[in-house]
């Protein structure tokens, strides 16, 4: 759920002021609010401080393993690293022009730059050009003219003349600035000047623990200077306003009596955009990593669908991977995370746990399906072919006696999630609204969207629509324009007209909803296609599988499932968050339009 806030304005003393903000730092509840925005000269200073510290941090790369070295003063350090990438890149540029120039010579026959320039101090004049291979027949009339190099696209021609002005009517080739002895001596030493700036870019990776140190001191310096030049003055006085969850809130009017600070804690207006603060179980937690891989928020006023999300993603995810195979590699990854943990002494994240209840779903929907690395042969073992649902099994021709088409069936799987979840959603938005009469109008998008679930079945599956489908329909339509416009104190008949007005609108989106029950359907395809390459690899593997070509049979598998697992792990950002994000969300009338709730803080 979203917490609820306060809204928290405290006023002090303006020379007491950065001694409050260090204290209101300590107590890191208050979410601050800038009150205005231009940073001062200082703050710039330490934004590009602590750019330039990332940026060194980010050149040393990956240096968890690394042991911190305390003998250099980090900003030092910063420099160094820094200025070693400039001149390593300076080198880099300049090695991809010496490398153009001794191809531009290797084309040219090696023409030698010092002969050309010694023959014009004699008064002889080389001009070189290429031209198309149509104009040699009449050059070739020109005494002065050789051909020195000839392919079916171009001519390369040299004009000889003791007039320095005399040319061709072409666009002569430009000649290199170095001769090819001087760019082959400099791109020797550019190389190894990029080799040594590699080498003591290396060496540097042991300062990557005073580096990680300055970095959190000057986002801590940052965040202070960020709050500080945000204060509200007036005469004499400094104010500042921000954000706290209300059962934090006494925190702050028990250090303002301490201290001695003005303070006002009052309800957020509806102007006000407040932070949010998630408050939910540890088991419905684990899918705030996909939250943070997103960067989405629900809005203060929104609704908090983690558990929701997690339920459904978790189904989507199974469904989109399918095999039980890929599911157990999968499960595997977690064990190993949750030793290399457990090893390090820290805490277990919560995307390794999340990954747990992916691979499980993953695997139990992989095992009902009998889909293990997309081999029938495998599904037709009787301890897998045991936990088979013949029904919306993978591979029909292990149970030859089956009379339903296993295709269908999970189709129809899917299309019984849209309907679920689509109407949960109209489900809470009716619930939410009571006991106001606009609270029928998501009624009615309940009814419309059972209505259009039995159209879907009897077009996509041909299943017969029951008597009671159309007038669903019907009266889900009428409910949505009925009480879609009805407001508090709106008067009733007046509201019936507004809708009445809109009914286009809501019969498009009527239209927008029965796509969205059909676009569940992808659960269904992207499902069947992983099966679909996994046994195509097989296939191709399969007559490898013996003699000396095995390892060629093993390489095919290798690859083959990997990149099937790439494709899957893809598809469930395309498809399983998508149905979350937009289908789900919107019509539950989610926006994303929050943002966290960072407290002002020590860290």
């Amino acid at each position: 759920m979203i917490e609820r806030m306060s809204k928290i304005t405290l006023l002090v003393d303006e020379g007491r002021s950065k001694e409050t903000l260090k204290d209101l730092r300590k107590l890191g509840v208050l979410h601050v609010r800038p009150l205005q925005n231009p940073p001062s000269g200082d703050m710039s200073a330490i934004g590009t401080l602590l750019e330039n510290a990332r940026n060194a941090l980010a050149i040393l790369g990956d240096t968890a393993e690394i042991k911190q070295k305390n003998d250099k003063k980090p900003d030092a350090v910063i420099s160094r690293i820094l200025e070693i990438r400039a001149k390593r890149d300076e080198l880099l540029r300049e090695q991809e022009m010496l490398k153009d120039v001794l191809s531009w010579y290797d084309a040219w026959s090696r023409v030698s730059l010092e002969d050309l320039i010694a023959l014009e101090k004699d008064g002889c004049y080389i001009r070189l050009y290429r031209v198309p291979p149509a104009e040699w027949k009449e050059l070739s009339k020109n005494g002065k003219v050789f051909l020195l190099e000839e392919s079916k696209t171009a001519l390369k021609i040299a004009f000889v003349s003791d007039d320095p002005d005399e040319a061709l009517d072409y666009r002569p080739v430009a000649l290199p600035e170095l001769s090819h002895t001087d760019a082959s001596a400099r791109l020797k030493e550019t190389g190894s000047g990029i080799e040594a700036g590699t080498k003591e870019l290396a060496r540097m990776k042991s300062y990557a623990g005073i580096l990680r140190d300055r970095i959190a001191a000057l986002e801590k310096e940052h965040q202070f200077a960020a709050v500080q030049n945000g204060l509200g003055l007036k005469e004499e006085i400094a104010y500042l306003q921000g954000f706290v969850p209300a059962d934090e809130a006494a925190a702050i009017e028990t250090a303002a009596a301490k201290h001695g600070w003005g303070y006002v804690e009052e309800e957020p207006e509806l102007t006000d955009n407040p932070p949010t603060k998630l408050k939910n179980a540890k088991w419905i937690r684990i899918i705030q990593p996909v939250f943070d891989f997103l960067g989405t928020v629900p809005g203060y006023r929104e609704k908090d669908i983690s558990m929701f999300f997690l339920i459904f993603f978790s189904v989507f995810v199974a469904m989109i991977i399918g095999d039980a195979g890929y599911g157990t590699i999968f499960f595997l990854g977690a064990v190993f995370a949750t030793v290399k943990t457990r090893k390090s002494g820290g805490k277990m994240p919560l995307a390794v746990i999340l990954l747990y209840v992916l691979s499980i779903a993953t695997m139990t929907w992989g095992a009902i399906t009998g889909t293990w690395f997309g081999s029938a042969a495998i599904a037709g073992i009787p301890f897998f072919k045991a936990m088979i649902i013949p029904e919306i099994t993978s591979f029909p021709e292990v149970f030859p006696g089956l009379t339903v088409n296993p295709q269908d069936r999970v189709m129809l799987i899917c299309f019984i999630l849209a309907v679920i979840q689509l109407g949960l959603a109209s489900i809470i938005n009716f619930i939410e609204n009571l006991p106001r009469l606009k609270a029928f109008e998501h009624a009615g998008w309940f009814a419309l969207t059972v209505g259009l679930f039995t159209l879907v079945l009897n077009l996509v599956l041909g299943m017969a629509m029951p008597a009671f489908a159309l007038p669903l329909i019907g009266a889900g339509f009428a409910g949505i324009v009925i009480f879609g416009k009805q407001e508090p104190g709106k008067n009733f008949f007046k509201g019936i007209l507004s809708g009445f007005g809109g009914a286009f609108n809501t019969f498009l989106d009527a239209i927008s909803s029965f796509s969205n029950i059909i676009s569940y359907i992808r659960l269904f395809a992207v499902g069947m296609a992983s099966v679909a390459i996994a046994s195509s690899f097989n296939d191709i593997a399969a007559p490898m599988m013996h003699g000396p070509a095995i390892v060629a049979g093993v390489v095919v598998l290798l690859i083959g499932h990997g990149l099937n697992i790439v494709m899957g792990l893809l598809s469930v950002i395309v498809h399983g968050i998508r149905l979350n994000m937009l289908e789900f969300s919107g019509q539950l009338g989610l926006e994303w339009t929050g943002y966290k709730y960072e407290p002002f803080n020590e860290k």
